[in-house]
């Protein structure tokens, strides 16, 4: 699957190598997410802040380098990527409830319509999307229920050395190989 289309506008940053980067990387996508003219409600709006601060965190947080984010619209739908220098891919972990992390891709995957990973030749790129609502969909606000998950939808899987792409392979803004899909039940 290409990762951008020359035809389609991208917006994107760099966030710097720091937790305390994460909080204004999020209020950023925001704001280039209200640029591109999607409807969307508060509480989609909400539910995007909370999920490009958990993916930039834990692009931060476990790669210990800067990481790239792109915000673009494919197909009339939102599309978060970020891509950091990390070559393992992301995996849902087992959360005790005392544990303060652990959590963020079981809410990306309760919270978005679409979502993956990919592998890059100097990392990965984690990704998600959200399809607007129609304007009647969106004028109630609702809350949706909160996500419930049982012990069987929760497991530790630890990152593998993966054998690195080859060197012909494209950059974060090219067309990838390899690229693991998830669809939010």
């Amino acid at each position: 699957m290409p990762r951008r289309d020359p035809e389609r506008t991208t917006h994107g940053f760099t966030v710097a190598a720091a937790v305390h980067a994460v909080p204004a990387a999020r209020r950023q996508v925001i704001e280039l997410v209200q640029d591109l003219g999607l409807f969307l409600s508060d509480q989609t709006l909400e539910n995007v802040e909370l999920l490009a601060s958990e993916v930039i965190a834990n692009a931060v947080v476990h790669s210990d380098a800067p990481c790239d984010v792109a915000v673009t619209r494919p197909d009339e739908r939102l599309r978060i990527e970020v891509t950091d220098a990390d070559a393992c891919l992301p995996s849902v972990v087992e959360a005790g409830p005392d544990d303060e992390s652990g959590r963020g891709l079981l809410l990306v995957n309760a919270l978005a319509d679409d979502w993956g990973t990919r592998r890059e030749v100097t990392g990965k790129t984690t990704w998600f999307e959200i399809a607007p609502e129609s304007p009647a969909e969106g004028a109630g606000n609702e809350v949706p229920p909160s996500p419930h998950t049982d012990d069987a939808a929760v497991r530790r899987t630890e990152c593998h050395a993966r054998p690195r792409p080859s060197a012909d392979s494209r950059s974060s803004f090219g067309t990838a190989g390899a690229e693991k899909r998830h669809q939010a039940a």
